[in-house]
């Protein structure tokens, strides 16, 4: 007898749920899969931008300079002079002999325990190496680990027997006829051990045509910025002297020195060659570039950034952009954005308040819907009607914020900032600028220009441009340095300095009074015409007795007949009460009316 067992329908509506149940399982797993497949390529590609983006910093931050050098046995100094904020690391060198083309170019690894230069020290970074050079002519390049190339001629024909060195250049190597001239001469400690003093240029020469004018005369022996210096092994010192000249275009002009110093008699003769040329000629170049990548009708932008912010419950801070129209025709600007990120992956750092509770000062001081926050960490002014900006001519985009706050009590020690600019002519970015954050409470410090120094804090009392300047007029500029934020416990600390820089062609600056800073702020003049103003603040700022301090100097505008916008740029660099650095920015745009 056979058993027959009918198969039911609610045996099948189990075996079909079980299979789906397994069949959604499948597909849950695999979606859940292509998910955290798509989050880590995010996160790899947020890293990997972060990185980029801090390398490109340190390489728009590393600035070295390379003097070469043999002694008296023909040995190869490359000493390294870091001007950066930042170490220096020599990867590698490529010499070629320029005398004997023949020879290919040889390339050398600079050892690892001479590779790394420290910011502000000059070092051989060939001092384990025995690099002989024959007296000869030589090119040679030298590479960063960052990718930055600095190429330097040595000539090796003979010259001095001691161990001082020298080097001689002229900028620009072809000067506008009228215009000045600035002679270097890089002397050189090539020794290891002993100091040597008093060196002084010697033997300083001048030829040229009849028809060339030069004021002073080179062959007067005029005395040297600075007149003397005492080197330490492996130290250098620019002497320099400004001339003008007059004469014909194409008339070569050619300036040689030496240097001693006691105890070890003359250095190298070294000398160059200028060619002088009339304005609009263009300069010569030994090396053709076939890229001509050049625009001029953009807009260029220059940056008001505070820095240190801090957490702020109400108090705010000036940041803003000055747009350039560098060319002969309107410029219209609808769109100014400012982007700030903190590194960090997946942090919720907030650099700006999250109500964007904004107070505009330019182009309109007051309640102004044109600036808004579009986005988490960005700031935007835009409009539907345009602001024209014309031609040769600047327009200031500022405005107050309140501060965010790190996402934890860490401080942001570097924010990257940067901004965009939407114009009839197109967009275009700019990047490179970098502020802070302090993780607790701290000061709000901005620099800035004001015209009224009895209340310099209030919106209408801030600027950052100065248009209309007539040519060869005397300027007064009243600097300020001031804490933004109105708490009494917060402020910067006694010894804080405010830098100011006055562009080069302006002459007779000299402060007139100031507030807050230890005796006159100090005026110094480098060598290529710039001048520099540091003060020292000799109190508390930001404690409630004082929010502000100031410098007011006078300058004299180049006497020039066309058009043209110079930068004045003003730092400032000390700590704030929690021993938080800070380092205040802001690019001063003054135009002169031609």
């Amino acid at each position: 007898m056979v058993n027959k067992f009918p198969f039911s329908p609610k045996n099948r509506r189990g075996l079909s749920s079980v299979v789906g149940a397994l069949f959604f399982t499948v597909l849950m797993i695999a979606g859940f899969s292509v998910l955290s497949l798509a989050l880590d390529a995010q996160t790899d590609i947020v890293t990997t931008q972060r990185i980029v983006s801090d390398i490109e910093i340190k390489k728009q931050q590393e600035t070295f300079g390379v003097f070469a050098s043999t002694d008296a046995n023909d040995i190869l100094n490359l000493s390294i002079n870091n001007q950066g904020q930042n170490p220096v690391e020599i990867s590698s060198i490529w010499i070629t002999n320029k005398t004997l083309p023949t020879q290919p170019t040889q390339r050398y690894t600079i050892n690892y325990d001479d590779a790394f230069v420290p910011p502000n020290f000059v070092t051989n970074v060939v001092s384990t190496q025995t690099l002989e050079m024959i007296p000869d002519t030589y090119d040679i390049k030298i590479v960063s680990a960052l990718g930055t190339i600095k190429t330097v001629e040595m000539d090796n024909n003979g010259g001095a027997t001691s161990d001082l060195r020298v080097e001689l250049i002229t900028d620009p190597p072809d000067p506008v006829i009228g215009k000045n001239v600035t002679v270097a001469l890089m002397a050189t400690n090539t020794g290891l051990v002993d100091t040597i003093y008093n060196v002084q240029p010697y033997n300083f020469d001048f030829s040229a045509p009849g028809g060339v004018v030069v004021t002073p005369d080179p062959l007067s022996n005029p005395p040297s910025t600075p007149a003397f210096a005492n080197l330490n092994p492996g130290a250098s010192v620019l002497f320099s002297w400004d001339f003008q000249i007059t004469g014909d275009s194409g008339d070569e002009l050619t300036f040689s020195s030496a240097a001693t110093g006691d105890g070890v008699g003359s250095s190298n003769t070294a000398s160059d060659t200028s060619l002088l040329r009339l304005a609009g000629e263009g300069g010569g170049t030994p090396d053709p570039d076939i890229v001509n990548d050049d625009l001029l009708a953009r807009p260029q932008m220059f940056f008001i950034i505070p820095s240190s912010q801090g957490k702020s419950t109400a108090d705010q801070a000036i940041w803003g952009v000055n747009v350039v129209n560098p060319v002969n025709a309107p410029m219209k600007v609808s769109k100014i954005v400012i982007t700030a990120f903190a590194p960090g992956a997946n942090n919720n750092d907030k650099i700006f308040d999250g109500s964007c509770d904004t107070n505009p000062i330019y182009p309109v001081t007051g309640p102004d819907s044109n600036w808004t926050c579009p986005n988490e960490n960005a700031i935007m002014w835009k409009s539907s009607t345009p602001i024209t900006i014309p031609e040769n001519s600047t327009q200031a985009f500022l405005l107050k914020i309140e501060p965010g706050k790190p996402s934890g009590s860490s401080s942001l020690e570097s924010i990257v900032v940067q901004g965009s600019v939407f114009t009839d002519f197109g967009s275009f970015g700019k990047s490179g600028y970098q502020s802070t954050m302090s993780g607790t409470t701290s000061s709000l410090v901005n620099v800035f220009l004001t015209d009224n120094i009895s209340n310099p804090r209030l919106d209408a009392n801030i600027e950052s441009t100065r248009i209309g300047i007539s040519p060869n007029s005397v300027q007064t500029f009243d600097m300020i340095f001031a804490d933004m934020d109105d708490d009494e416990d917060t402020y910067v600390n006694t010894g804080a300095q405010l830098i100011i820089n006055v562009p080069k062609d302006w002459t007779e600056v000299s402060v007139v009074s100031d507030n807050g800073f230890v005796g006159t702020p100090l005026v110094t003049q480098f060598g290529d015409g710039s001048h520099q103003i540091v003060g020292i603040t000799d109190d508390l700022l930001g404690d409630g007795d004082n929010v502000a301090d100031r410098i007011t100097f006078t300058a004299r505008a180049p006497n020039i007949t066309e058009d043209e916008l110079f930068i004045m740029y003003v730092l400032a660099q000390g700590s704030t009460d929690s021993n938080f650095s800070i380092g205040p920015l802001n690019e001063i745009v003054l135009q002169v009316d031609g």
